[in-house]
């Protein structure tokens, strides 16, 4: 049965008409076995179904499904199912990432990062670009989400304009009740909450301008702010 009624089929399809290269959503999934103190799988099926489903609305975008002993998820250490890796079709980008199900608030998330990769233009400032050029060591950010949140796709969306402009930064969004083990980890109580991981820790509270989110970075990079 179809997640998406003909209407919504019909306004994605139109979405992404845009898109001019090709994409590959790689999502990685794995077996229900779990540790003591980790998270169980998420909404693997049902994201791999969704994804699938989106790919037959445009010829640009090819699904890869791929398991956890995969060697590709083991060299970028995921450790949550099911993640995906957003990146242009043949590329190894790995640093634009959603762990859970892209559903709710977050399939506009999905859409417009789409549109980034397939028509190269991210909107992110000019200005912004040349400080984010000065991150050189690595940073991780992990926007904390859920799909009821209108509020949470500013703050995915600006962690994945910067993993986009910069090889050195990590973006994740992570559904958060899909893996409350890993947010409990983190003291999630609300959302968007963005930890950024690098020489120093920082974390943005909130769907804030992208100034925020930048000068928060560049901290955590150990990169002095231009004001």
């Amino acid at each position: 049965m179809s997640l998406l009624d003909e209407k919504i089929q019909a306004q994605v399809r139109e979405i992404l008409q845009p898109i001019a290269r090709p994409i590959e959503l790689v999502v990685f999934t794995k077996s229900a076995l779990v540790l003591p103190g980790q998270d169980e799988p998420g909404l693997q099926q049902e994201t791999v179904e969704l994804l699938k489903e989106i790919a037959s609305l445009s010829d640009k975008i090819t699904v890869i499904e791929k398991s956890f002993s995969d060697p590709e998820a083991q060299s970028l250490g995921l450790t949550h199912a099911p993640t995906t890796l957003l990146r242009e079709a043949g590329s190894q980008r790995g640093n634009i990432r959603f762990v859970g199900i892209p559903s709710g608030y977050e399939f506009s998330t999905l859409l417009e990062t789409l549109l980034m990769l397939g028509t190269g233009e991210s909107k992110l400032p000019e200005a912004a670009r040349q400080e984010l050029a000065k991150v050189s060591e690595p940073v991780r950010m992990q926007s904390f989400v859920t799909p009821t949140c209108p509020y949470c796709p500013r703050a995915v969306m600006t962690a994945f304009k910067f993993a986009y402009h910069n090889p050195n930064i990590v973006a994740e969004g992570i559904e958060a009740s899909e893996f409350p083990v890993l947010s409990s980890r983190y003291k999630i109580s609300g959302v968007p909450d963005t930890i950024i991981h690098g020489l120093t820790q920082q974390r943005v509270l909130g769907g804030q301008p992208e100034r925020v989110f930048l000068e928060a970075t560049l901290k955590a990079a150990g990169v002095g702010v231009t004001a």
